[in-house]
């Protein structure tokens, strides 16, 4: 390739970089302009367009021929690509250089590592982070300085090295309790070179009633938020290790740690009552609770009037004009907020009809959580909405479920999962039976189907359980569905009238290598499990089945 056209490409490269960084109108292209590059050949403009040719589609032979000419021909990396067009060097993305578009950097990892838990413990590890949200698992001290301390020294010392963190304890109950202090020495020790970051275990030696709670839930509660959700189940463990730390964040603080809720360091209980906090794990596509919410007549009393509130007080009908999700996940302050739970049903992504006989009791309760402000047979005609609505969506995805599994069975999934990287556990599943419901590594209709279930059934149940009438339609939920729905009859439909033309013509396809191996690709689970690295005896569900490997 000459050094002009090289050039040429190269400017053009970088101007389509700063056009998606800081916005201009790209030049129109000419429809007559068509631009090949080959391996190692110069570019051909052709001014021209190709005259058409027509063929007539001959009868399909005695056997099927494995065609691969549309198949990748240039083995080079994307990074070789582009430097050799533009010049920019390839490097480790890790080396502080700029790479425009990110295109020539190659990818490190992280420095360290530290050793996942449970069953699938050799399989995958944590970044640091982890440290502050698994402590007594992670957690180790630091410290230069040496010496044990009392909490008025600490208190003398840190009001020049943290003095945010000294002024929020004296705000606090425990500047102050009717037992005396609980100072820095109570919870985080006074040998400063053992100091310790505290759990629920710390905070629980105090409270023995909340944390009797707090660890009472079963599977899909906080109670095993962490060391289930997350240690156990494919999303976490399959994926590199920088892009789910911040699920094992919020799942962390939720299973781990008090201070999700009671912010250090004033832990105020009025914090912990409102909504805000509860929604900053309680939120997003596959938990839109905080967001359903806020869209419900309840959450819009409380954007208005809130400030009015004193929140010192308990969360009792006379002292608050609308519920939050502590009054009717909490009342009473019970710290097992799964207790007032119906039944779980995975986030919504399971049917069940919570409106059942055999659930009456776990209605009635509901019902009179809500005489505070509505009469019972509003409450039950409320609950009796969401049911019907929840039982309604479901035949939606049971019509676009026999759509999917249709392809699969006939073999017309694009890719198959034979034609896949291997799943978590090594071998090549359909994704969306069995238990792990990938979001990565399938087919675009089994992704198609997997956000119709996980990001918009499920919406459904959250909105009509939060009172978000739009949130169940139009927003997030019944409308979207029908989209999807679409999508998913569009996706077969294209599939078999691709499969019926290969047919007649005698052609065999075979799925492409990009499916099955990339930079990122490559970094999953599937491809690295081996006989022996799974420990089932590490298992930690308390008493609940071991789950689906």
């Amino acid at each position: 390739m000459s050094k002009g056209i090289k050039f040429i490409i190269s400017m053009s490269i970088l101007t389509l970089f700063g056009c998606i960084q800081f916005g201009c109108e790209q030049a129109a292209v000419k429809k007559a302009e068509v631009v090949t590059i080959k391996q190692g050949e110069e570019k051909e403009i052709s001014a021209k367009p190709k005259e058409e040719v027509r063929t007539e589609i001959p009868a399909p032979g005695p056997a099927k021929k494995e065609v691969t000419a549309s198949h990748p021909k240039d083995k080079r990396t994307i990074q070789q690509i582009i430097s050799e067009i533009t010049g920019e060097k390839i490097g480790s993305d890790n080396s502080g250089d700029l790479y425009h578009g990110g295109l020539t950097a190659t990818y490190t990892g992280p420095e360290e590592t530290l050793p996942g838990e449970g069953k699938f413990g050799k399989l995958f590890g944590f970044l640091p982070i982890i440290r502050w949200y698994d402590p007594d698992h992670y957690y180790t001290p630091n410290m230069n300085v040496s010496g044990e301390f009392k909490h008025e020294e600490c208190i003398m010392c840190h009001t020049v090295q943290t003095p945010g963190i000294v002024a929020q304890w004296k705000k606090s109950k425990h500047a102050s309790t009717e037992k005396g202090v609980v100072g820095c020495d109570k919870c985080h020790g006074n040998n400063h070179q053992q100091l310790y970051m505290p759990s629920w275990k710390h905070c629980g030696e105090c409270h023995p009633e909340q944390k009797n709670g707090h660890r009472a839930g079963k599977i899909g509660s906080h109670t095993h938020a962490f060391h289930v959700s997350v240690v156990e189940t494919p999303w976490q463990i399959a994926k590199p290790a920088a892009e789910v730390t911040a699920c094992a964040t919020c799942h962390g603080i939720a299973e781990n740690r008090c201070d999700g809720c009671h912010t250090r360091h004033d832990f105020s209980v009025a914090e912990a009552r409102k909504p805000n906090n509860c929604g900053i794990c309680h939120t997003g596509l596959d938990h839109y609770e905080y967001e359903m919410y806020k869209e419900s007549y309840h959450g819009m009393i409380y954007e208005t009037e809130q400030h009015t509130w004193d929140w010192t007080k308990p969360m009792k009908p006379a002292n608050y004009k609308t519920p939050t999700c502590a009054y009717c996940h909490m009342k009473d302050g019970e710290h097992n907020a799964q207790k007032a739970s119906t039944i779980n049903s995975h986030m919504g992504t399971s049917l069940v009809d919570r409106g059942a006989p055999k659930f009456k009791e776990a209605r009635q309760n509901w019902i009179n959580t809500c005489k505070g402000c509505h009469s019972p047979r509003f409450a039950s005609d409320q609950f009796e909405a969401m049911d019907e609505a929840v039982k309604v969506s479901f035949t939606k995805w049971r019509e676009a479920m026999k759509i999917v599994v249709d392809l699969y069975n006939d073999g017309m999934l694009d890719p198959m999962p034979s034609d896949l990287a291997p799943d978590y556990a090594g071998h090549y599943t359909f994704s969306l039976l069995g238990g792990e419901g990938r979001m990565y590594n399938v087919s675009d209709v089994e992704r198609t189907a997997f956000e119709m279930l996980v990001y918009i059934t499920n919406a459904v149940y959250k909105a009509m359980a939060h009172g978000a009438m739009y949130g169940a339609t139009y927003g997030k939920g019944a409308f979207l569905q029908d989209r999807w729905l679409v999508q998913i009859k569009a996706e077969a439909s294209r599939l078999r009238r691709l499969k019926a033309l290969e047919d007649q013509v005698g052609i065999q396809h075979k799925a492409y290598d990009f499916w099955k191996h990339g930079e990122y690709t490559d970094l999953l689970l599937g491809w690295k499990r081996k006989p022996g690295d799974v420990d089932k005896s590490a298992c930690n569900h308390e008493g609940e089945n071991c789950l689906v490997e």
